[in-house]
């Protein structure tokens, strides 16, 4: 029992030591490529972390999401770069790592046109509309309501009630 306590500390402190490490030679491979961009470069790749999602949520840019996955993704970003790798190149390869989802805005490919097209089709479709509709209700006349029968006597009634009410209140005046 106890061997078994011993060895589940052991695994902890070894996992823990590992995650240490890990994180400083991440941090010491963001710093030397950090050090070498020119500010081409440098806006380059803050250009990408802003068009990347961070993984480890799927809710906001690389760019401004702070988690060890996303540092990990600015570290490479920042390498590629460095390397001189183009954006699409740069894209490309965390597409194929991680699906199109890891893009904040899908490429205008296939179905995905759609999403661009469609906002600029539905207002050419009420600009022709109002076009087409503006002319025709400056001309319109307005209808005046047809009365006949038993409402109509109700409307005379209620003119003969208007009269009255314009007369007693004219002695007011």
């Amino acid at each position: 029992m106890a061997r078994k306590v011993w060895r589940s500390a052991r695994s902890g402190v070894v996992g823990a030591v590992a995650a240490v490490i890990l994180s400083l030679v991440v941090a010491a491979s963001a710093a030397a490529a950090d050090a070498g961009l020119t500010p081409d470069q440098e806006a380059l790749a803050r250009s990408i972390e802003g068009k990347l999602i961070a993984p480890c949520c799927w809710t906001q840019t690389v760019a401004v999401h702070d988690s060890q996955a996303a540092e990990e993704i600015k570290m490479q970003v920042r390498l590629l770069v460095a390397q001189g790798e183009s954006e699409d190149a740069i894209l490309d390869s965390f597409v194929q790592e991680y699906g199109e989802e890891i893009l904040a805005a899908p490429r205008a490919q296939g179905f995905n046109v759609l999403i661009y097209l469609l906002p600029v089709i539905g207002a050419l479709a009420a600009g022709a509309a109002l076009l087409v509709m503006i002319p025709h209700w400056r001309r319109a006349p307005r209808a005046e309501p047809v009365v006949d029968g038993p409402a109509r006597r109700r409307d005379d009634g209620r003119a003969d009630l208007s009269d009255r009410l314009d007369e007693e209140l004219s002695h007011f005046d």
